[in-house]
């Protein structure tokens, strides 16, 4: 499939990867190294909540995807059923997968189309889509995260409010 990618989708792609596979972890390495029991692991990878960053020869972590499922157990430390944290974790997968895919088109056309108008090489465009990307990307979750964390404390409020 690389194969049929222009030089342009190439660069995205490869900034998409890790930096080195050395990096990630195994299941059983996440486990050990987040002090998370392997099940819980094992149930939150078969519900398509934590994806390996490489499936080749065998599945492979970052490091920092115990930040989630820490977060995951802390709310199930304070109370909230696993099963209603599941669904919850559902829902918002199938709210957000649409939204994403949109912005990742929004990101075509807008600044991939620009850039390749105004770069003078297939090199220079590569490079400027690559910096573009490395910089929408945490731009983009930190815009999201910021607007849902005003969303559930304008709800609270409002339920506080009752």
């Amino acid at each position: 499939m690389a194969d049929d990618l222009d030089p342009w989708d190439e660069a995205l792609l490869a900034a998409l990867q890790p930096a080195a596979a050395g990096e990630l972890l195994t299941l059983e390495q996440l486990a050990e190294v987040g002090g998370i029991s392997p099940i819980i692991l094992e149930v939150v990878v078969r519900e398509g909540f934590l994806t390996p960053k490489v499936d080749q020869p065998e599945p492979l972590f970052d490091p920092s995807d115990v930040i989630p499922v820490r977060a995951g157990l802390a709310l199930v430390g304070a109370g909230l059923p696993l099963g209603e944290l599941l669904d919850l974790a559902r829902r918002t997968d199938q709210a957000m997968r649409p939204i994403a895919e949109e912005a990742v088109e929004v990101f075509a056309r807008f600044v991939r189309d620009s850039v390749e108008a105004t770069s003078s090489s297939e090199e220079e465009a590569s490079q400027r889509l690559v910096e573009a990307f490395r910089a929408m990307l945490p731009a983009t979750g930190e815009l999201v995260e910021h607007h849902f964390r005003r969303l559930l404390a304008e709800g609270a409020r409002k339920r506080l409010g009752r």
